[in-house]
């Protein structure tokens, strides 16, 4: 019965962890354009830069990954921004097929691995010391 009950926890746990990305999914089938600009590069953070445009009025910014287009973009550079006119907050600087693509699936969020090696050595310990005996 615990094994069971510690298999659905699991299975729970990392259900959780999969990324359905339905509002890119959403932005995927609905989009407009809007021309934006590189404002800030970070090439060495898994290729991360961020992209700003105007849309009604504000402003608006959103963070890219994209090894590739990091390498060749600089600051200023003109990028095409993908949105959803339903969900102006919603928004990508790749296209949105791609988007959902590297967003969807199962994602291991990084508290998790902090869990798992919190766990991992007391347990060993613990282990250790009934070996001991």
């Amino acid at each position: 019965m615990r094994a069971l009950l510690a298999a659905c926890a699991c299975a729970a746990l990392l259900g959780g962890c999969y990324n359905r990305a339905s509002e890119v999914a959403e932005l995927a089938r609905h989009h407009a354009m809007a021309a934006g600009h590189v404002v800030a590069l970070d090439c060495s953070n898994d290729g991360q830069w961020w992209y700003e445009f105007e849309l009604e009025g504000k402003r608006r910014r959103g963070p890219a990954h994209d090894p590739a287009g990091c390498r060749q973009h600089k600051p200023g550079d003109s990028v095409t921004v993908y949105y959803n006119p339903a969900q102006p907050e919603v928004h990508r600087a790749v296209a949105p097929g791609q988007a959902y693509d590297d967003e969807h699936g199962f994602h291991m969020p990084t508290w998790l691995w902090f869990g798992i090696a919190a766990l991992a050595l007391p347990l060993s310990a613990w282990m250790a010391l009934r070996r001991g005996r």
